[in-house]
């Protein structure tokens, strides 16, 4: 029904109202011009003028139609891509955080691993200084000489110097 009134032209109107108005102004309105049916020309002309305005008031309705519906498209649109753009946002938004967090893994982790290298390196400072120690300490007992004693001396301010 929508369908068969929505082809209706928009001229309907105009010709209706046109025809009602010569048959008003423009004939006798006394005259039945179809016997077997008992309207005069002012009848006719008043029936036109109804049906003129029924046209009149059945486009409108579906041009009010149409603009809803219209309108009811645009906001559902722009309600989706909303949505889709919160969805977008929202997986910006995880990734970075997760960007974030693997990014703060991964300073951790070489803060472990430079701790760990810093932890070696004292570790084998302190060997090599043991290790001095015990070779000073060795040849002093086989040559107890005064350069063996000199050096010894030495190696025992460096550990006083630096509390190793």
């Amino acid at each position: 029904m929508a369908s068969f009134l929505a082809l209706l032209p928009r001229s309907l109107t105009t010709f209706l109202y046109a025809v009602a108005a010569l048959l008003r102004f423009y004939g006798n309105i006394d005259t039945t011009p179809i016997p077997r049916i008992p309207l005069t020309i002012f009848g006719w002309s008043f029936l036109a003028f109804t049906l003129g305005t029924a046209a009149l008031l059945v486009n409108l309705g579906l041009e009010w139609n149409t603009g809803n519906r219209s309108r009811n498209r645009e906001i559902e649109t722009r309600e989706r891509e909303t949505r889709r753009d919160n969805l977008a946002d929202e997986e910006r938004n995880r990734a970075s955080e997760e960007r974030e967090k693997a990014d703060r893994e991964r300073d951790r982790a070489d803060q472990e691993r430079n701790r760990a290298d810093q932890e070696r390196k004292r570790a084998a400072s302190r060997a090599r200084i043991q290790n001095r120690g015990f070779v000073l300490q060795t040849r002093y007992q086989l040559a107890p000489s005064p350069e063996a004693r000199a050096t010894l001396i030495d190696f025992l301010s460096f550990l006083q110097e630096y509390g190793e």
